[in-house]
């Protein structure tokens, strides 16, 4: 399975779309936003979308109860945590506001496959026992240069796309 991972767009529409474009050329099946999407005006970009969406809070939370009534038309909010399968992997989304909870997810003794965080604005990807780490950077142009990610779940390869 093909998933498309982004963080931190702060309703940055251009780049949102730029991101959207890049996982409809690739072919994503799925997209994970690790949080900081903000106004529920940007939920909107993704209503053509027609694969599955998962999105959680992060420390620029917005109107969640909007985003939260419109994401049960879209996908899935969560407001801190959120815990899934896909293509039979165990995943963990978490802004990654709090050190100690991202850690426990990263460290936790029923290992995830893949813990998705974002919050810092920089791109990462780290091996922890079976977890892999990823951040996707930002998909706003505030510190470092906007990316995203598609991740290939059957090869665990993670490819970093710019958004320049």
């Amino acid at each position: 399975m093909k998933i498309g991972i982004m963080s931190d767009s702060h309703d940055h529409r251009s780049n949102i779309r730029k991101a959207l474009d890049i996982f409809e050329k690739k072919e994503i099946e799925t997209i994970i936003h690790a949080g900081d999407l903000v106004s529920p005006f940007c939920v909107k970009m993704f209503e053509e979308y027609k694969g599955k969406f998962y999105l959680c809070s992060g420390n620029n939370k917005g109107d969640t109860a909007v985003i939260s009534k419109m994401m049960k038309e879209v996908g899935f909010f969560y407001l801190e945590i959120g815990e899934f399968i896909l293509d039979e992997q165990k995943f963990a989304l978490y802004h990654g506001t709090e050190k100690l909870v991202l850690n426990s997810l990263i460290y936790s003794k029923d290992p995830y496959d893949y813990v998705i965080t974002g919050h810092t604005h920089k791109k990462l990807l780290r091996k922890v026992g079976k977890t892999l780490v990823i951040n996707p950077g930002e998909t706003y142009d505030l510190f470092d240069h906007p990316t995203v990610v598609v991740l290939d779940t059957k090869t665990r390869k993670v490819e970093f796309h710019s958004l320049d």
